[in-house]
């Protein structure tokens, strides 16, 4: 064959081979038949020999393709694998969503809500990466971040989800004597965020015991330690082992946005996620 033959063609003969007449190949084809004579019409005047001879009313392969048939055979069944794992990891891509935020609000906010989603949608499984840096959605290492800042990549589409309300707290019954002296936070890269200004004027005196990018280590620390932290508001209030500190300007405000690619998020599995984030946020945050 020359360079004018492709897999159309390749795929039309094998049919051929296999059925023997041209009505089987047409049905296996999804054509009608005129159409599967005027392209093996075509191919073989663009090859210029016949490749079937009719034989007690069945088609059979002339010299010129007798000397390809198991060579044909190979090639298609190799693209039918590979189509058919294309349409596989196509259908496991259109399923599977990859959500990227803070830990803390991976763990806290989102996965105690995925009971309603799971029971919503059968279909959809997650993956929550706990990740504080901006992952690509071009490479796919995310296709959903819930982020506390609107940095993104080019042509990323942002929605703004409101703010969460930090709050002093410290944990429940440390004695009036030591409460206040001690703290645990994040580090210097952090410390511009609007809770850890408002920990440095309630706490300008206070000693650092420990400094973590992590909140959940930081709940644990100050569990361990006594120590005054700055947490969301909402998960405060519900958790018995803290109190929230109620002093003047005790309060701090973050935005937080949810954050896609325009592409990714016509897919439905990706839109309904995103849109049970959304609702889930809000309902946390009231």
């Amino acid at each position: 064959m020359n360079a004018g033959s492709n897999w159309a063609d390749l795929e039309l003969l094998d049919h051929i081979l296999r059925h023997r007449t041209l009505s089987g190949a047409a049905a296996a084809l999804g054509v009608d038949q005129t159409t599967v004579s005027r392209r093996l019409a075509a191919l073989e005047r663009r090859i210029g020999s016949a490749l079937f001879d009719r034989i007690d009313g069945k088609l059979v392969a002339t010299p010129p393709l007798s000397g390809i048939i198991d060579r044909l055979r190979t090639i298609s069944q190799e693209a039918s694998l590979s189509i058919a794992s294309l349409m596989r990891a196509t259908a496991e891509l259109k399923d599977h969503v990859r959500v990227t935020s803070v830990g803390f609000v991976l763990s806290t906010l989102l996965a105690p809500a995925l009971d309603v989603f799971a029971r919503q949608n059968p279909g959809i499984s997650l993956d929550f990466v706990a990740d504080d840096q901006s992952l690509s959605f071009e490479r796919r290492e995310a296709d959903i971040a819930l982020r506390f800042g609107r940095t993104a990549e080019q042509d990323t589409k942002i929605r703004s989800l409101g703010t969460l309300r930090f709050h002093l707290c410290r944990p429940a019954g440390v004695n009036e004597e030591t409460a206040g002296k001690v703290v645990v936070r994040y580090g210097e890269r952090l410390a511009h965020v609007p809770e850890m200004q408002a920990l440095d004027r309630l706490r300008p005196h206070a000693r650092t015991v420990l400094t973590s990018t992590r909140l959940d280590v930081l709940i644990a620390a100050s569990l361990a330690l006594g120590a005054d932290l700055m947490l969301p508001e909402s998960f405060a209030r519900k958790d018995a082992r803290f109190d929230v500190v109620e002093e003047p300007n005790a309060l701090a405000e973050r935005p937080l946005f949810l954050l896609t690619h325009p592409e990714r998020v016509k897919v439905p599995a990706v839109a309904l996620t995103a849109e049970w984030i959304a609702e889930t946020v809000k309902a946390w945050q009231n």
